[in-house]
């Protein structure tokens, strides 16, 4: 395929899967209201629908269907991930109310997932030695295997998790039968959109998400322009093979030992020193663009010896994926509480749904940005070697764009103040309001952080 037109199906593919994550968020936060949510519970009824639905995916692999088809099911495809974040990536926030607790289970999360980043490009570079490059067996077989093991996972997760009972979530007059939901006519169907609409508008009023959510974009951004120029990095400006560039990416293995010590500095030094600490990653990028280019049109050829090169690639590994990755994550647990003591709801699948949407059109504006830059510098995936414009072109857009996003994340995290006291200020503030405390009552300290964490006026929360 055309690298525009690639890049183009996976970035329309984006912005599509970024409007189906605001559809997903509210319906499955309001799942409460309707008998079936009841019955079968919020989370759990979205899980056992979607978890054999992720099948679909393993066409994606097929060799040799026809261009339209593949881009239909990447679309059915990322709306199903979509689905699948917006009644997952709550869980950790309901499962408990304990900071401890709730980093111990994120932190598990993340384990996971990067292990699974880390082994699946470990796995794609055994297969690529075994069946060659220029065959799509080895691809077909690691991403059929990876796409079952999905599957499973989220049928594991249906079965083994929990969450907040319609009383607990702000539902409890549909669950004892004060409330009933009526019929509702267009009119009625225009108001509920409209309604919606507000609802994922109102969480931007919480100053902390804003800045959670500047920082969340431009860590998984920049990680999507790595992710899509890397392999091609390696491939021509340092003339080594997929099979190493894969090899390369499962080198963050080294980072998995240090997971749970990362979930343990998060409660005893706040996620703000964290930010401040794992930001250095700046020296790894650097360190990568000091490597330099190794294509015979590019530059001279890096003095340093192979065992030195390899060392220096892995840092950027270890802090990219082991902390940067991870503290975005860990922070949008918290987030819903600062919410809840505005709104008087626990809505973590809308805070969960406006991040991912966001995220995706992000991702989407990207990846379609980086197909045109690359096709304007005559970048061609086809071709054994590229033009020393395609090569410069390649490695300016994957270092530049890291760079600059960074350099901003540097600046952010600096105001932010969620942290385990803060965040149980405000949970032991939400109690005492619903227990029936009076407003006027609050202690002075817990009011300023209050104001400081939503960025609105004591009296405007708990309406």
């Amino acid at each position: 395929m055309n690298i525009s037109i690639a890049q183009g199906i996976i970035g329309t593919s984006a912005i599509i899967s970024a409007i189906s994550a605001l559809m997903f968020g509210v319906f499955d936060d309001n799942l409460y209201r309707y008998r079936i949510g009841r019955r079968f519970g919020r989370r759990p009824l979205m899980l056992m629908l979607i978890a054999p639905s992720l099948l679909i995916g393993v066409l994606l692999w097929i060799p040799g269907s026809p261009v339209p088809l593949y881009a239909c099911v990447y679309v059915l495809w990322v709306v199903l991930a979509q689905a699948f974040q917006a009644c997952y990536n709550p869980l950790p926030g309901e499962m408990t109310k304990d900071f401890s607790q709730r980093t111990k289970l994120s932190t598990t999360r993340m384990f996971i997932s990067t292990s699974a980043a880390t082994f699946i490009p470990l796995a794609g570079s055994w297969a690529l030695s075994i069946y060659g490059e220029t065959k799509a067996t080895a691809y077909m077989v690691v991403a059929i295997i990876s796409t079952l093991m999905f599957s499973c996972a989220g049928v594991i997760t249906w079965k083994r998790t929990w969450e907040l009972t319609p009383d607990e979530a702000g539902f409890g007059e549909y669950a004892n039968g004060t409330v009933h939901e009526s019929h509702l006519g267009l009119r009625g169907w225009i108001r509920r959109v409209a309604h919606v609409m507000r609802e994922y508008a109102t969480t931007l009023r919480i100053r902390e998400f804003r800045k959670h959510l500047t920082i969340f974009l431009l860590v998984q951004t920049s990680s999507d322009v790595f992710g899509q120029t890397f392999l091609f990095f390696v491939l021509y400006d340092w003339n080594k093979t997929a099979a190493f560039a894969s090899l390369l990416l499962g080198c963050s293995i080294v980072s998995l030992p240090f997971m749970p010590a990362f979930g343990k500095a998060v409660v005893r030094f706040g996620v703000r020193k964290l930010y401040a600490f794992g930001l250095c990653r700046n020296a790894a990028w650097r360190g990568l663009a000091g490597i330099g280019m190794d294509s015979d049109g590019c530059s001279a050829r890096c003095s340093m010896d192979g065992a030195v090169r390899y060392r220096i690639v892995v840092v950027p590994c270890i802090v990219f994926k082991a902390l940067v990755g991870y503290l975005p994550w860990t922070v949008l647990v918290f987030m819903p509480d600062i919410d809840q003591i505005v709104t008087r709801r626990y809505r973590s699948a809308t805070f969960s749904s406006v991040q991912s949407s966001l995220r995706q059109l992000g991702s989407g504006i990207v990846t379609i940005g980086v197909g045109m830059v690359l096709a304007m510098v005559g970048f061609d995936s086809s071709l054994p070697q590229q033009s020393w414009k395609a090569s410069i072109g390649v490695a300016v857009v994957m270092l530049g764009f890291c760079t600059v996003s960074m350099i901003v994340c540097w600046i952010v995290p600096s105001r932010l103040i969620i942290n385990q006291q803060t965040d149980l200020d405000v949970l032991h503030e939400v109690e005492r309001l619903r227990a029936g405390g009076d407003k006027a009552d609050v202690d002075s300290s817990v009011r300023r952080t209050v104001e400081r964490l939503t960025g609105l006026p004591y009296e405007e929360c708990w309406k």
